[in-house]
């Protein structure tokens, strides 16, 4: 499997972006978007996991994700692992690549707003809040101290 950062100023931006934004999933035509508008800049970037050129999962590390107005960032968002490769822990393995970027870029804690539970405590996040999402959804709030 080979993975790939990227961010707006990409080579072959639109070979990525077609792919995130072929999922039947809302957000990857969000990050799609984002990734095609050149908002993603800075240490904002979407990381991709290719298997023989096919999507394997994507996610993303932005400064504000669906809840908006926390007061806080960075947020790792948008994390999708095809049907195919579900139950591989390649949703953990994206998370680990937004932590590891925050990281780089002098963040010490990240956030994830999810309407999920139990799937990012496993990885050591804990929830603070909950708010309403840009929809009307409540979402919990987690985070966690990175190094």
């Amino acid at each position: 499997m080979e993975t790939i950062t990227i961010d707006s100023n990409t080579a072959n931006l639109s070979k990525y972006t077609e792919l995130i934004s072929s999922v039947s999933w809302k957000a990857g035509k969000y990050l799609a978007k984002l990734l095609m508008t050149g908002e993603l800049t800075g240490y904002q970037k979407a990381f991709v996991i290719l298997d023989n050129n096919q999507l394997v999962g994507f996610s993303a590390l932005l400064k504000e994700d669906i809840v908006k107005g926390t007061g806080v960032e960075p947020f790792i968002s948008t994390v999708f692992v095809s049907e195919d490769y579900r139950g591989r822990h390649i949703s953990q393995r994206l998370v680990v690549l937004a932590e590891k970027q925050a990281s780089q870029a002098g963040f010490h804690t990240i956030y994830i707003a999810t309407g999920h539970t139990g799937l990012y405590e496993k990885i050591g996040y804990q929830q603070f809040d909950e708010q309403p999402d840009q929809f009307g959804r409540t979402m919990r709030l987690l985070k966690k101290d990175i190094h």
